[in-house]
């Protein structure tokens, strides 16, 4: 059953599709068609239209309210933020956690530590 649904899907929107890449083509060169690079040389456009409505210098305000009002604490966590661009850096939203926050066998806590990139 879902076969069919995507299939259903793939045919009512394969010759917008073919219609877009072939725009793409067109305006950015056959290099833009690999599907590696699609997203990257296209996303410039996206992120300038919506730099007006997320400004970079809230972001770590709003993220951090974010989390408040979920309810996640990072008490006495040590974080790494590696937020902004730069050339030959990959930008992927990225975060980890190399050290879990947890409770040590006395019970006293151990925090987390924490790398984020974007």
């Amino acid at each position: 059953a879902l076969f069919k649904i995507l299939d259903t899907l793939e045919v009512g929107t394969r010759d917008i599709l073919a219609k877009t890449r072939a725009e793409l083509s067109d305006k950015m060169g056959e290099a833009v068609l690999q599907p590696w690079n699609t997203s990257f040389m296209v996303a410039g456009d996206v992120t300038k239209k919506l730099d007006p409505y997320f400004p970079f210098e809230r972001s770590v305000l709003q993220w951090g309210r974010s989390f408040a009002a979920l309810g996640i604490a990072y008490a006495d966590a040590s974080m790494h933020l590696d937020l902004l661009d730069r050339k030959g850096k990959y930008s992927n939203g990225f975060c980890h956690w190399p050290q879990p926050a947890w409770r040590k066998a006395d019970g006293s806590w151990q925090p987390s530590r924490t790398n984020f990139t974007s």
